[in-house]
């Protein structure tokens, strides 16, 4: 089977593909996966040192502002990156695509829809992205996280709520797997600090000034995963306190990060609660606040109406808002447990195995213009 993926940007859309593959590959190490993305996203770096080709092509997001003025730059890109992946599709030849939402996903999968390909949408979010709503009439399945999702679209639409899709190898480390990587004491609780995948300077801020707050406990220390453009003065900081704290700019395998942890304060991504819920963690949530249509405001407030996590909204956040929302988790065993508890409720542990039985299924299918398709592949590959 030959499955091409699209999507990037976060890696909150690389990383549930991500978890497909490697449960199809486990199952057959024969399947053909290559990816599809922009150069200036996460994806063009990620990607690669997972062990995976990946192609380029032209997409910019669609403004938030009305009218077609504002739209035409990206309008421009998608005729472009459409032309584009319409020759990956020749060279490629997929069974089926996938798209993991985001503007990068959506000229790849317009192609594929309109040449007959099998196509399947992963949407992660409790509120459709814009890519996801403008596609939904044409893909064959979407694969949503959340059944909450489901009154967003029109009555008609293939929809399977499956869950988000986590990686094995994020799961696989025990909790002394993650203290020993970070050289941290197995006797004090660990608060894991991060922004997502680029960092986000608000929490920065906040937790620097929670930490001063924070000093005088030795029973707590810390992980913060800083963004390149925070790392130095973060670092700084830390260094003129008496904390206990290790600070990185990015972590690649945040899987150990997770299993030191007792506690997590982040963003609220859907890959990242989807991770929070496998493991069971209790979170500090602090939206995005420019997330479009306030989707990370949404998924936060699915968390926390489930017991799961505490929400505090990036205009609220200070130091002594984050020391206080810390102490009152961490600190208070009952509590701790019982969020833990709510949390690790909300994981589907079968979610890479449903969506890997949805793709067997379409990938079945014959597109309309497969075997035209197939002989434009050959000569492409001739040449």
């Amino acid at each position: 089977m030959r499955v091409t993926i699209a999507g990037g940007g976060t890696g909150g859309h690389i990383y549930p593909a991500v978890g497909v593959v490697e449960y199809l590959r486990a199952i057959d190490d024969r399947i053909h996966v290559a990816f599809v993305g922009t150069r200036s996203g996460l994806e063009a770096g990620i990607v690669p040192s997972l062990g995976y080709k990946i192609y380029s092509i032209v997409a910019k997001p669609l403004p938030s502002k009305k009218g077609l003025m504002s739209a035409v730059p990206a309008l421009a890109s998608a005729m472009v990156g459409l032309v584009q992946s319409f020759g990956i599709l020749l060279l490629e030849r997929p069974n089926v695509v996938v798209g993991t939402g985001g503007y990068a996903s959506g000229p790849l999968v317009f192609a594929a829809s309109l040449v007959g390909i099998p196509t399947l949408l992963i949407e992660p979010n409790v509120i459709p992205g814009r890519t996801t709503t403008l596609l939904a009439r044409m893909v064959d399945r979407i694969a949503l996280g959340f059944p909450e999702s489901v009154r967003y679209f029109r009555k008609g639409t293939n929809l399977r709520v499956t869950g988000i899709p986590v990686r094995p190898r994020l799961i696989a480390p025990t909790r002394e797997d993650g203290l020993k990587r970070f050289g941290l004491d197995p006797g004090r609780k660990t608060v894991f600090v991060f922004g997502g995948s680029r960092g986000a300077h608000s929490i920065n801020e906040a937790f620097m000034a929670a930490a001063a707050v924070l000093q005088p406990r030795s029973d707590l220390q810390f992980i913060i995963q800083t963004g390149t453009a925070d790392y130095e003065r973060v670092v700084a900081a830390m260094s003129k306190l008496d904390v206990c704290c290790r600070v990185y700019p990015y972590i690649d395998d945040i899987g150990y990060a997770y299993r030191a942890s007792d506690l997590v304060v982040s963003r609220a991504g859907a890959s990242t609660l989807t991770e929070l819920a496998a493991l069971g963690l209790p979170s500090i949530l602090v939206p995005y606040p420019h997330a479009t249509l306030s989707h990370q405001e949404e998924n936060a407030r699915l968390l926390e109406a489930r017991g799961a996590a505490v929400v505090i909204m990036d205009r609220d956040l200070t130091g002594d808002m984050l020391a206080r929302a810390i102490v009152s988790i961490i600190c208070d065993r009952a509590k701790h447990e019982t969020m833990s508890r709510n949390s690790g409720s909300l994981a589907r542990p079968e979610a890479s195995r449903e969506i890997a039985a949805n793709l067997i299924e379409l990938a079945k299918a014959k597109g309309r213009l497969s075997k035209l398709a197939t002989v434009l592949g050959d000569i492409c590959s001739a040449r």
